[in-house]
């Protein structure tokens, strides 16, 4: 009967994590709103879903802050390359859409089908951008590169990361009733949940910057 009502039982456990999860979305879009900050606020929020991913202790509120300060100058350039990108790719998809990049006949599926890799390549490579931000101290150049070795290295999860951020999308078009929503999970329960995996690969590639992590030494 004790352990029914245990706080440290699987059922409080998920429960508090999904409530920090929640403030942690709100969080985010707060610091998201001068638009600027977009970046920033992105690398904080992997740096606390790692470290929830990891189960470690901390708080959500403070090591949001703190991970946005650290990453303010990097993640701001980071993301006014991505946004320059989004910009780019939404004037294609609308020309497509008015039919001015139609007509080419049997091209016109060989378009789209490249803009739609080209866009899932570069959805991949900020999965792992944003979070390399949080978790190293590297300069935005080296960042990229090591995220485009980690796409190729771990292919199938890197697919799966994108995929993953898409399903929130997925249930907005389905109804309007999931668009509220939004500001209570959209972000970091997503977040949360390919911090998970890239847990793994951060063992993987760096097992020593790991074990300095788990022994509080980082």
């Amino acid at each position: 009967m004790r352990t029914i009502f245990s706080m440290d039982n699987l059922f409080f456990r998920t429960v508090g994590k999904f409530v920090d999860l929640v403030w942690l979305n709100i969080l985010t879009l707060i610091f998201s709103i001068p638009i600027i900050t977009v970046g920033a606020s992105f690398a904080a929020m992997y740096a606390v879903t790692l470290r929830m991913a990891r189960n470690e202790e901390g708080g959500i509120t403070r090591g949001f802050i703190n991970a946005f300060k650290d990453n303010f100058k990097n993640g701001t350039k980071v993301w006014v390359v991505e946004l320059l990108i989004i910009l780019f790719f939404a004037e294609d998809i609308y020309l497509i859409r008015q039919g001015i990049l139609s007509g080419l006949g049997q091209y016109d599926i060989v378009i789209e089908v490249a803009i739609a890799l080209l866009v899932l390549i570069i959805s991949m490579m900020f999965n792992y951008i944003y979070p390399l931000l949080a978790r190293y101290d590297a300069d935005v150049k080296t960042t990229i590169q090591n995220a485009g070795k980690l796409v190729v290295a771990f292919l199938p999860r890197s697919v799966c990361m994108p995929i993953i951020f898409l399903f929130p999308v997925s249930l907005t078009l389905l109804s309007d009733y999931w668009i509220p929503l939004w500001i209570f999970y959209g972000l970091a329960v997503p977040c949360y949940f390919c911090s998970m995996l890239l847990v793994k690969i951060f063992e993987k590639v760096d097992p020593k910057v790991e074990e300095e992590y788990e022994s509080g030494e980082v």
